[in-house]
């Protein structure tokens, strides 16, 4: 058996091609394209552009059978539905042929144009019949409206009308400048945005009110495994004396947490607070390890018993959806 990877990253050259568009413009959307065609990570790391070959080489060296992809960062909120809608477009259109090329490793979780409203909807129902569709990345923060916030509940409720997939992740920090130095934006901001999307999706209602959909929360939740104790004692401790809303009884259980992170002692300490049989396999490929697959398998099985590693490794894409939902892609038998 090879794992299955829920979190990984690609950006195809159709996607690349109107970024360059963007990137002659004036303004705050021409200034990040123009981040990204010069980031230092993505430039120097072939398989975030291409190397489709080294890609497939990476995961056969690790056992990892699928991965299914979706956009990390930087979202360029352009003003113009169109060309946002166009960027989106790209983004999930170019990652779809890759799925045609090899569609038994590839899956496709489509991004949206949020934040306009109208043209997500369409999007998410378009994406839809792209091959390998199994559902949605949203960002953490929607260009810093939070995730939870009254606007998105129509894009949504369009998401939800077939069973899908929803991983969240971060854009960078959500206040943005507050972590500008240090490298403190990425290193701990980013999971701070897991932690605080996670919380919102738990308070706001929003899994009740959408069971179709199945949230996977990225990093191992980020800070939630240290300050989930803290967070329910906080609400419990305000509804007796403020008489607020006491969320703690927010099903955990109604969200997945993968896998990806940098030391199995975290991995570890996820199993013990989060609640039994929620947590899959991730990578975050190819931000962690752009050369070496197999360190997140070998966390894996570095952090646990070989049985709780199997089911967290092996754990099938089409087994995370309600049983309502149809099949991602055929498994061998």
């Amino acid at each position: 058996m090879r794992a299955h990877d829920v979190h990984a990253h690609y950006y195809p050259p159709e996607y690349v091609a109107v970024v360059r568009e963007v990137a002659a413009e004036e303004g705050r959307a021409g200034e990040v394209a123009r981040a990204f065609l010069q980031h230092r990570i993505i430039t120097a790391v072939p398989t975030f552009l291409g190397a489709v070959d080294e890609r497939l080489r990476l995961m056969d060296a690790a056992g990892i059978e699928r991965q299914l992809l979706s956009f990390a960062s930087l979202n360029i909120w352009h003003p113009d539905a169109a060309t946002r809608s166009r960027l989106v477009a790209a983004f999930n259109d170019g990652c779809a042929a890759l799925v045609d090329l090899h569609p038994d490793r590839f899956g496709l979780l489509a991004s949206l144009p949020l934040p306009h409203v109208e043209e997500a909807v369409a999007e998410a129902r378009r994406a839809r019949g792209l091959p390998g569709f199994a559902g949605y990345s949203i960002p953490t923060h929607i260009d810093t409206v939070p995730i939870d916030a009254a606007q998105w509940q129509p894009v949504y409720a369009a998401m939800a009308e077939r069973p899908a997939l929803v991983i969240t992740h971060p854009d960078g920090f959500c206040a943005p400048g507050a972590l500008a130095d240090h490298g403190m934006e990425w290193a701990i901001g980013a999971p701070f945005d897991d932690t605080i999307a996670a919380v919102r999706l738990l308070a706001s209602g929003l899994l009740d009110q959408h069971p179709a959909l199945t949230w996977v929360i990225p990093h191992l939740g980020g800070t939630l495994p240290f300050l989930l104790h803290r967070l329910l004692w906080r609400w419990k401790l305000e509804s007796e004396l403020l008489g607020t809303e006491d969320h703690a009884s927010s099903s955990l259980e109604r969200l997945l947490f993968e896998t990806a992170n940098c030391s199995p002692h975290t991995l570890r300490l996820a199993l013990d607070v989060l609640p039994a049989g929620r947590i899959v396999f991730g990578t975050d490929f190819p931000f962690v390890d752009p050369t070496d697959l197999a360190r997140p398998v070998r966390l894996v099985r570095d952090a646990l018993a070989p049985a709780e590693a199997d089911a967290i490794l092996f754990s099938r894409l089409d087994d995370l959806l309600p049983p309502t939902s149809p099949s991602i892609a055929t498994e061998p038998s």
